[in-house]
């Protein structure tokens, strides 16, 4: 009888601990201009969330990978967000389908990580000439409704001190870029390989190509083709000449030196890192040259292996600086 007794009790010990775990599940509900459509399990901590919004046509798939232990550490645990944005002709997977680090790296940590779809050529701005593709709304959608959003619906420390924001490529420049506009909402912000120089001709000769992307006009996010170092849009946006509201954000910017592509990046960072200590702004700045400083694999160019080195490399710096709630 005695043993009977202490089985039961334990059954019901378990049964409920996997009450508490069912109730801890994210229900995503829509909120703040955002319509939920539906939420898919990848697995036990990873989210793709399926949302529309009146900002950003189409639907869009915001994958979210919750820390290991979201589900079981009660309902008065709260954790900082990283929201972690992709590069030109990317998705919202890329970080763990392409990179697979941020499952790896940022999962194990003790952070919310969100990784939104800024489109494959969105340029996280509201896009001065969006044609018929209207609205091509980033910035709003992405600061003015999926982070309260987010807050909303996940156990998030809903204020600046326990949100950071960190991209690649063009995803760099949108993480800079919207520290710089919303400096209240972020207080970490870091670029990998981003494009923070929006007058660089080689930075304007990607954005305007001879071809089309998803048949929306190539002039779209910053305005026309001609002279566009005239045009009020490349100069408002460009990050390099609106850097002063950073003094309030913790900056971290990440180049390598291998390439074409990666040069140009590393222009623009030079130029960030210059502008950044004339402002007399904190910062933390890698050059990492040809990849051996920073290690795992990098080689110095455009690439994951490189981005996946400079998250491992800023995840630390992030969360000695982010905001927990036990």
């Amino acid at each position: 009888m005695k043993y009977a007794f202490a089985a039961i009790q334990t059954i019901l010990f378990l049964f409920s601990i996997g009450n508490y775990a069912v109730a801890d599940v994210p229900n995503f509900v829509s909120s703040n201009g955002i319509t939920f459509q539906k939420a898919e399990r990848v697995n036990n901590e990873m989210y793709d969330v399926f949302v529309t919004t009146g900002e950003a046509r189409g639907v869009h798939k915001i994958r979210i990978l919750l820390p290991l232990d979201y589900m079981t550490s009660g309902p008065n645990r709260r954790y900082p967000v990283l929201y972690l944005l992709h590069g030109g002709m990317g998705g919202a997977d890329d970080w763990t389908a392409k990179g697979g680090t941020a499952r790896w790296t940022v999962g194990k940590s003790p952070l919310i990580t969100v990784m939104p779809n800024g489109d494959k050529f969105g340029w996280y701005t509201n896009w001065v000439n969006p044609g018929a593709a209207a609205p091509q709304n980033w910035r709003t959608f992405h600061n003015e409704q999926l982070v309260p959003w987010i807050d909303a619906n996940l156990r998030t420390v809903a204020k600046k001190e326990g949100r950071a924001i960190a991209g690649l490529s063009m995803g760099g420049f949108g993480a800079i870029r919207y520290a710089e506009v919303y400096p209240h909402l972020y207080n970490y912000a870091a670029s990998f390989s981003g494009a923070l120089d929006l007058l660089d001709w080689r930075t304007q000769s990607v954005i305007l190509g001879s071809e089309t992307i998803d048949n929306k006009q190539l002039d779209g996010p910053f305005g026309g083709p001609y002279l566009p170092w005239t045009s009020s849009g490349w100069r408002e946006q460009n990050p390099i000449t609106n850097a002063a509201p950073l003094r309030s954000v913790h900056v971290a910017i990440y180049t390598g030196n291998d390439g074409v592509m990666e040069m140009a990046m590393r222009d623009a960072a030079v130029r960030m890192h210059d502008m950044l200590n004339h402002l007399k702004i904190p910062h933390h700045y890698n050059d990492y040259g040809n990849g051996k400083s920073i290690g795992h694999n990098c080689p110095g160019r455009h690439e994951f292996a490189c981005w996946n080195a400079a998250l491992i490399d800023v995840t630390p710096r992030m969360m000695a600086v982010l905001e927990q709630k036990y």
